[in-house]
């Protein structure tokens, strides 16, 4: 019984820490910057977590699950900590909200990941299990030590795949929104580029239009010239 309660503990303790959010930081009012992804804690116990859609000197505005249709306005004097998680950036420095990876990251390595990391963590852990199995004397003690020893060897090898893969679909989905924002640049340059040219193409054909036509207006005045001689 006591071995049992022993790997439902450290079972327990690994799912805490292999599913536990992301390191968040403590931030000052200024440090939370528009489109942050953040946690606030107020005055009056209250807590709330959502996306930063605007802010001034005074207040900011917070877009929460719960109230996703509107915002929720939050006085600077009210609030006693704000936290978020380490921001994401573009290639031009302009932040990239965690509800827009999210809307971006699929869950196909964290899939693959899963279930081939329990596979392979399975057959390691009983592999040991059977091991630890051979070398105890007592055989109810063995089958216990090595189930046990699978058991917990399948969950933590299981969650540490898993958080893997959804570590790697997250930084897919992070390249591919920078990707995207660089292209839009790209193709707005090139636009602008475009019709910089255009306007230079069409100065230029006025131009040209218009030394044709002096020229001409000079030869009719040099015949009408000769004509009254």
């Amino acid at each position: 019984m006591r071995d049992r309660q022993l790997i439902l503990c450290l079972i327990i303790g690994v799912l805490f820490i292999t599913t536990g959010c992301a390191k968040r930081a403590l931030l000052s009012y200024d440090q939370a910057p528009p489109l942050a992804f953040v946690k606030i804690g107020t005055v009056s116990g209250q807590t709330f977590n959502g996306t930063i859609e605007e802010k001034n000197s005074e207040s900011l505005f917070l877009r929460t699950k719960k109230n996703n249709r509107s915002l929720t306005r939050i006085s600077r004097d009210e609030i006693i900590w704000i936290s978020g998680r380490e921001f994401v950036y573009d290639g031009a420095g302009k932040i990239i909200p965690e509800s827009e990876i999210q809307e971006q990251k699929k869950n196909n390595n964290f899939l693959i990941y899963t279930i081939g990391g329990a596979g392979l963590s399975f057959g390691a852990s009983f592999f040991i299990g059977s091991l630890i199995h051979r070398g105890m004397d007592d055989e109810k003690n063995g089958r216990t030590a090595m189930w046990s020893t699978t058991a917990l060897g399948t969950t933590v090898g299981t969650l540490l795949f898993a958080k893997s893969g959804k570590n790697r679909d997250r930084n897919i989905a992070i390249e591919a929104i920078r990707d995207q924002r660089f292209n839009q640049v790209k193709n707005q340059f090139e636009n602008q580029k475009k019709k910089r040219s255009d306007i230079k193409n069409a100065l230029e054909q006025e131009k040209a239009d218009h030394a044709k036509k002096q020229a001409e207006l000079e030869r009719l005045k040099e015949e009408l010239e000769k004509k009254k001689k």
